[in-house]
């Protein structure tokens, strides 16, 4: 039965309890919400991450929260979406870093290489293939891994400053052009800081 999802999220949670049954023997996967978004650092640029996972612990409400970065164009590959989100969920059962624990668990799921940037094995790859071919196409269009040459917004307060004291103050151009007004301890004028 091939669904169709209308959203990434609805479509990467059925793939979360698609994915599920490959944790049982060792441990049970709980409840997590996954999400398409930028991680807090590095989310741009070759060395980018590609996910992350704030664990039940960092949640409010107890449930752990997956997000997969944007620009990854790929869903079933090696390096693809899923394989982003089975590495992320080993995270989800509890399991900081990359270490032992982790390495044992993501090996026995199919993950391979080293674990800090695991990839899928080709029996997990083939899984995810027919995981696709069940939940139909990933309803997304990835972003480019870089921004385009955007001219930097201009700062909206000038900086100001006193010649003889150094006293500093940030003004909106639109005061400036009233009149630039004087230092309280001088009482001279503030000379814009270019």
């Amino acid at each position: 039965m091939n669904r169709k999802y209308d959203t990434r999220e609805s479509w990467l949670n059925a793939a979360v309890d698609e994915l599920r049954p490959l944790f049982r023997e060792r441990v049970e996967v709980p409840r997590v919400r996954v999400s398409i978004g930028f991680p807090p650092k590095r989310g741009l640029g070759k060395r980018r991450v590609l996910g992350v996972c704030c664990m039940s612990a960092m949640a409010t409400d107890g449930i752990a929260q997956i997000y997969i970065n944007p620009t990854v164009s790929q869903v079933e590959g090696a390096e693809g979406v899923l394989s982003i989100l089975v590495h992320e969920m080993i995270h989800a059962c509890g399991i900081a870093g990359h270490g032992k624990d982790f390495r044992e668990l993501g090996v026995f799921v199919g993950l391979e290489g080293q674990m800090s940037s695991s990839t899928a094995n080709e029996s997990l790859q083939q899984y995810f293939e027919h995981l696709v071919s069940k939940l139909g196409a990933f309803p997304h269009a990835s972003l480019h891994n870089s921004m385009p040459n955007i001219k930097p917004d201009r700062c909206r307060l000038v900086k100001c400053v006193c010649e003889k004291c150094g006293y500093t103050i940030r003004i909106t151009n639109k005061w400036i052009a009233k009149g630039i007004p004087e230092c309280p301890i001088c009482k001279r004028e503030f000379i814009r800081d270019l």
